[in-house]
């Protein structure tokens, strides 16, 4: 009989804002690690301390005492301190694939520089995993991953060895959609099961007596884990004595000071493999009551998600792909400053973050981060773009106008850029003169024009006279005052990854402003729109001959519960606008398309009742037991929604403005999808997964609310969105309802944390698209890869006077392959070594070719080697392929 092993691992679960604000847990953090440093050193028997599987903890350190990075590179070495893998611990549905990989990539990249990686995914407290985590663990070279949530234990007594995802061990295997399989290693009794472990005798057994049991039940090896820290957990001084205390009680149990690739070592050798379950793809608690899946806080502080998407797309879209195209002239790629921006964004990625179930205090300090971020960013791609520009041959006539696009697919995109014309400099004339000068101009317009001399339909709004400057490279700021004009226009086949070039050129006639006709439609070569009186629309696809009605209406919901978790208010009142009587208008119509806006004022309840629901807060009552009411008092809520159509255009763009003036409730819009199913598909992190309707039976919450990327489509209707993470699915598969606002007031029910501000009063604009399709199809067709570059940003610069060399040609695809359905384009940028990567990941069901015309190695998300020179790859179902540069 072999003897039980238990690994006691010391760690401190650190969550880098929570409860506290950044620099309140920092001090606290100083503290705990230089306790650790002298415990590692001068404590016998107290042999490791695990840093919480993320880099960013010792970054935090090493920013207050950067004199100790020197020792903590000792420890590292010495294998005491046992760091790594990621740079932080993010959430994993929030955050982009690309944004999971940066993760990981500069985690590694700073742990390698420390000496040792603890080589585990390390995932204690994410909220639901994606189901591509076994696949990206792998091509990291990991086979083991250790996991908190998702996966329902259920021990010797509970055995449930049909079901997806409930297991009867700790241990399991888990395999991704690719069939990539890792051990997964369950926190069945949390991260917190060896925490504060008693020295006296009597409470020793005790505790001993309970823990062992509690492990016992789960584990399928005799190699048993024990975490000893929680969350900003102090480490244990006395934790050699008290595994002392623990031999001699229990000496048929060897008691281990251990760490995660010891523990991982020992549990493979002594596996039986026949014994475990296999649970596939997406781990999200569906095999539990649903009511702490805390799928919600993707609809916490909505702002920050859509703050967060919208960084990440610059840098994947915009930031990473035109970067590369300027090292093609001899720009260096800027790798270091990349990381950096990358990185800030990720302070705002951590899992108590982006989900937005944090103090007021963290919240406002991750708003300033954005903004930061955004300044970084704009920087890379305005520097790159207009080094490029410098050196693109133009023609001798006409402003030079250059788009930037890197959405993976040639598409139509609807572009505004703001053109400058008549500068005149602070050198040229005394500035208080300029305006004037430039006012005694005639009145100008601009007809559009392609580089091959065809004419593209603009529409001109001048903008008036405009204070503007110049940064040379050689010398100060550079002056001006110009007349400047806002163009608007269609540009029908921008480059998959690349620039193309127009002309903008100034004609003295100005067209007359068009009148807009009264009529509630739009129509294109695609679709028509017919919006009802109570300000629903009708969508019918030409090409497809489907249509869909009474789209877009809005419900209005009581919540009383937290940032962590919905639940509607006890008296089950809901508001819709279905018998509404709103403004409607045509907002603009001219040459590119047509504006209808739609304005509800909606009477809603100001809050939950005040009495009630502050009682049931105070007495912390557990958020499924809540029952308070709305309030009666009852506000206005002001939506006006924005329903445009232009020329080129195969979707509905939708954009709603809210004014939020009401507490503790949730806004949402809905779709029927004219079809009844029973399973739906929706983007996420490397995949689009299907997902049943219908919860399990042991799932209780009345609302199933799940998290998406990019798109969701049930039945005919497929939405896709801009940072608007929240969506339901009827069960039935026939409503689809899409969370716009949730306003709550306080982080959750484990204890008394106001979050005021999390009431979300602000304007709120929500942008979205509404798609007709076939969304049973949705995986094996083109619509994954059209709605990728639908949510890509593009970049517009007007070319400025430059004595550069121009050896550039005025357009350029950099996408020099050929992907059938089903692949999505995911990054274009280059390694360390300077090779140049471009990654996808598939969503066909069958394989697919992947042609190109330069010739790939193959390499991994880590992109530090690559096999073979191909110019032909088959690419498996579900698999995420990264080409490297030979």
């Amino acid at each position: 009989m072999t003897r039980k092993k238990a690994h006691i691992i010391s760690h401190s679960h650190w969550d880098r804002e929570w409860f506290l604000p950044l620099e309140s847990l920092r001090f606290k953090l100083v503290t705990l690690m230089d306790e650790v440093e002298g415990l590692l050193d001068m404590e016998a028997g107290f042999n490791h301390f695990h840093m919480d599987g993320q880099m960013i903890m010792l970054e935090d350190y090493l920013a207050v005492k950067p004199a100790k990075r020197e020792k903590m590179k000792q420890l590292v070495a010495d294998g005491k301190l046992r760091i790594g893998p990621w740079y932080m611990l993010q959430d994993a549905f929030l955050t982009s694939g690309e944004a999971n990989i940066r993760n990981l990539q500069y985690g590694l990249e700073m742990a390698k520089e420390f000496g040792h990686v603890e080589k585990i995914g390390y995932f204690p407290d994410t909220f639901g995993l994606y189901g591509q985590v076994p696949q990206l663990m792998s091509q990291a070279g990991f086979d083991t991953v250790v996991f908190g949530r998702g996966v329902n234990p259920t021990g010797f007594n509970n055995q449930i060895f049909d079901s997806a995802f409930a297991s009867k061990y700790s241990e399991m295997f888990w395999e991704s959609p690719d069939g990539s399989k890792v051990l997964g290693i369950l926190l069945a009794n949390w991260y917190s099961n060896g925490n504060e472990i008693p020295v006296e005798k009597e409470e020793a057994k005790v505790f001993w007596d309970k823990k062992l049991a509690d492990v016992e039940r789960f584990a399928s090896t005799d190699e048993w884990l024990f975490m000893n820290g929680c969350d900003h957990q102090p480490v244990q001084t006395d934790l050699a004595e008290a595994l002392e205390v623990a031999k001699e009680l229990y000496p048929d149990v060897d008691f281990i000071h251990s760490h995660f690739e010891r523990y991982q070592d020992a549990v493979k050798q002594s596996l039986e493999p026949e014994k475990l379950q296999t649970v596939y793809g997406e781990l999200t608690s569906q095999q539990s009551d649903g009511w702490s899946t805390l799928a919600n806080t993707a609809s916490s502080r909505i702002y920050l998600k859509q703050a967060n998407e919208k960084m990440e797309r610059l840098l994947e879209r915009l930031a990473e792909p035109i970067s590369v195209m300027a090292s093609d002239a001899g720009v260096p790629y800027p790798h270091e400053y990349l990381a950096f921006a990358w990185k800030l964004l990720m302070e705002n990625q951590i899992h108590d973050s982006i989900t937005a179930c944090s103090l007021d205090e963290v919240h406002r300090e991750m708003e300033v981060r954005f903004e930061k971020v955004e300044q970084v960013t704009m920087s890379l791609i305005s520097n790159a773009a207009r080094k490029l520009t410098e050196q693109i041959t133009i023609a001798e006539t006409g402003i030079p106008i250059t788009i930037f696009h890197a959405g993976g697919v040639e598409i139509a995109k609807t572009i505004e850029i703001e053109l400058e014309t008549d500068e005149i400099h602070f050198s040229e004339m005394h500035f208080e003169q300029i305006p004037d000068e430039l006012a005694k101009l005639p009145a100008q317009t601009f007809r559009l024009e392609t580089s091959e001399g065809v004419e593209i339909p603009v529409v001109v709004e001048p903008l008036g006279i405009h204070f503007n400057y110049d940064l040379p490279e050689r010398k100060f700021r550079d002056s001006y005052f110009a007349r400047k004009y806002k163009l608007t226009f269609i540009v029908e086949n921008l480059p998959a990854v690349g620039y193309e070039t127009l002309y903008a050129h100034a004609i003295s006639e100005v067209e007359p402003e068009v009148e807009p006709s009264s009529a509630l439609t739009m129509e294109n070569r695609f679709l028509k729109v017919e919006v009802a009186a109570n300000g629903t629309y009708t969508l019918f696809d030409k090409m497809s001959g489907i249509e869909a009605r009474g789209l877009g209406a809005y419900e209005d919901v009581g919540d009383i519960g937290n940032e962590y978790m919905f639940k509607e208010a006890g008296d089950k009142l809901r508001v819709d606008t279905l018998q509404s009587k709103p403004e409607i208008s045509v907002l603009r119509e001219d040459k590119l398309g047509k504006t209808i806006i739609i304005r509800h004022e909606i009477e809603i309840p100001e809050s939950a009742s005040a009495a009630a629901f502050a009682e049931e807060k105070r007495r912390l009552v557990w958020h499924p037991e809540r029952q308070s009411p709305r309030s009666e008092k009852r506000i206005i809520l002001k939506v006006a929604t924005e329903l445009t159509l232009n020329k080129h255009d195969k979707q509905l763009a939708v954009r709603v403005k809210i004014v939020n003036n009401a507490d503790d409730h949730r806004f949402r819009v809905l779709f029927p999808t004219g079809v009844t199913c029973e399973t739906h598909q929706a983007g996420s992190v490397f995949e689009v997964t299907t997902r049943p309707n219908k919860q399990a039976k042991e799932w209780t919450n009345p609302t199933s609310d799940n998290r998406k990327q990019a798109f969701v489509t049930s039945g005919n209707v497929l939405i896709a969105t801009h940072g608007l993470p929240e969506y339901e699915v009827s069960e039935n598969g026939d409503k689809l309802e899409l969370t716009l606002l949730r306003a709550v007031s306080e982080i959750g029910d484990w204890g008394d944390f106001p979050a005021y501000e999390a009431e979300c009063h602000r304007e709120i604009t929500a942008d979205f698209y509404v798609f007709l399709t076939d969304g049973s199809k949705a995986i094996n067709s083109e619509l994954p890869a059209e709605v990728n570059a639908l949510l890509a940003p593009v970049y517009a610069m007007q070319h400025k006077p430059s004595n550069k060399a121009k050896t550039l040609p005025e357009n350029q695809n950099f996408a020099k392959w050929k992907a059938a359905n089903g692949l999505v384009f995911s990054t274009f940028k280059l390694a360390k070594d300077n090779k140049r990567i471009v990654r996808f990941y598939q969503t066909a069901t069958e394989p697919t070719i992947l042609q190109t015309i330069h010739t790939w190695g193959k390499s991994t998300i880590l992109e530090e080697t690559s096999i073979g020179q191909e110019k032909t790859f088959t690419v498996r179902p579900n698999e995420i392929i990264t080409l490297k540069g030979v």
